[in-house]
């Protein structure tokens, strides 16, 4: 089930952020970066808000609706996300008695882009959580589409970095539909004792998706304050790109492997529980290896293929060091922060995720002031790699995640074979056009793929040939 699942989830990241990735190569094309960083400090603005009133709703639903498949916190959801979004539309003007100078249109663009993404989220956490990746995969592949091509509609009539908050918006609108319309299933009534269960273990990780947020944004926040949203507009491209590719994909793994763990932890087999976590860390660094190592050592070939060449000195230099930073990030976020939730310790989470924020700020302050866009990269690691190092000090408190190091030999092994390919590419056919894209990402993806299938990493020989057996005896007929 696992590594069908997978496949299924995989398609349902992977094609939206191939998807996005075109996006992010024609936006750099159609906008300036003053126009683009419009847009991020606009999605920045609607994270944080997404953050302090609905990941609370996102994070109950895909711990308790996993771990049994009969019960249906649907309604519950639901009416709590109306009281959510009357709350958010009644502290608003609040935000006017301390910045008066607070852009209305900007704002209300992002309120309606929190709204809309929060609520199609809610509803896919539904999805994966009663294990029905196709729906998931489809929502998320029409949300997705629609989101780029409202986006280009949006650029087309002139509406800069706005009319790319509103596509987003609207594309998200798109998801909910098809959220609504697909499920026939009756859904339940809203239910006070499992509102009190959501709110009791929900609440407290507002503290914590605030101080995500928070940190997520703060960096192209503080660049756009301290050196203009011209620079804001390059760094944010310079870490979307990994979020594209690396989160996304990372994605697909927690979508397929998190609602198990649940499930077997909910059956009370600590075996289980150890052996789909070792699993779901193998994966993890799997298929997230590979990109970052493409991502790192083939920069300036994305760059300067994929970005708009106002983007591509920047990026092509800030994108080694923000790839590594997300490395760490992933591996925080998607596998040791499972842990808390786990053990139930919503506020060890919290108080990990506020640490974070604060060593960022301090040390995007003190090192975009002196060493600029570079310094605002190296303020990314240095907090990733201090937020993973606490959060492994914090697991032995909570739920102890385990670390199969004879497992992750082979994902190093196949990741150093890539990187050298790669390297040896880049040398011989030089230039960073896309011909020497495409033979750097052909070097590089052979080598990772034959060095896993022969130290069989995540049991890919044996899938592989097993395959090819079931397919040989159905051709054969027999």
């Amino acid at each position: 089930m696992l590594n069908r699942h997978f496949s299924i989830y995989l398609v349902a990241y992977i094609l939206p952020a191939a998807v996005g990735f075109f996006a992010v190569t024609a936006y750099t094309r159609l906008l300036t970066p003053a126009e683009y960083g419009v847009y991020v400090v606009g999605i920045s603005i609607a994270g944080i808000l997404g953050a302090i009133f609905f990941a609370w709703i996102k994070l109950s639903v895909s711990r308790y609706q996993a771990m049994s498949a009969e019960v249906d916190f649907r309604g519950t959801a639901m009416a709590a996300f109306a009281l959510t979004v009357a709350a958010m539309c009644a502290a608003t003007p609040l935000v006017f008695l301390f910045r008066s100078d607070v852009s209305i249109e900007l704002l209300l663009a992002s309120m309606f882009v929190a709204i809309m993404s929060n609520a199609v989220d809610v509803g896919q956490e539904f999805e994966r959580a009663k294990l029905r990746p196709y729906r998931f995969a489809t929502i998320s592949i029409v949300r997705s589409l629609a989101s780029v091509g409202f986006g280009l509609l949006g650029i087309w009539l002139g509406w800069g970095g706005m009319g790319l908050l509103a596509a987003f918006g609207l594309g998200s609108l798109s998801g909910i539909i098809l959220n609504l319309v697909g499920d026939r299933t009756k859904i339940a009534r809203f239910q006070r004792s499992q509102f009190m269960q959501l709110a009791r273990y929900g609440l407290p990780l507002t503290l914590a998706g605030l101080s995500v947020a928070l940190y997520s944004t703060c960096d192209r926040l503080i660049v756009a304050w301290l050196l203009g949203k011209d620079a804001a507009g390059i760094f944010g491209v310079a870490a979307d790109l990994p979020r594209q590719f690396m989160v996304m994909i990372a994605s697909s793994v927690a979508a397929a492997t998190v609602p198990l763990v649940f499930r077997s932890l909910s059956e009370k087999s600590a075996d289980a529980t150890r052996e789909r976590l070792s699993e779901s860390f193998e994966l993890l660094l799997v298929v997230v290896a590979p990109v970052a190592v493409w991502l790192a050592l083939a920069a300036d070939q994305v760059a300067g293929t994929l970005v708009g060449i106002d983007f591509r000195a920047g990026v092509s230099a800030l994108l080694p060091i923000l790839v590594l930073a997300r490395f760490f990030g992933i591996a925080n976020q998607f596998y040791v922060q499972i842990s808390f939730q786990l053990a139930e310790r919503p506020f060890m989470l919290a108080a990990q995720s506020f640490l974070i924020l604060v060593v960022s700020v301090a040390l995007m302050f003190a090192l975009v002031a002196g060493y600029g866009l570079y310094g605002a990269a190296l303020a990314t690691l240095a907090t990733e790699a201090i937020g993973f190092v606490v959060a492994v000090v914090l697991m032995h408190r909570a739920h102890p995640v385990p670390f199969d190091f004879n497992r992750l030999a082979g994902v190093g092994v196949s990741a150093a074979a890539m990187a050298a390919a790669i390297l040896i590419a880049r040398s011989a056919v030089g230039g960073t056009a896309l011909v020497s894209l495409i033979v750097v990402s052909v070097a590089g993806g052979l080598a990772y793929a034959a060095a896993a299938w022969l130290l069989n990493v995540a049991n890919v020989r044996t899938l592989s040939l097993r395959f090819l057996r079931t397919f040989n005896r159905k051709a054969l007929g027999v």
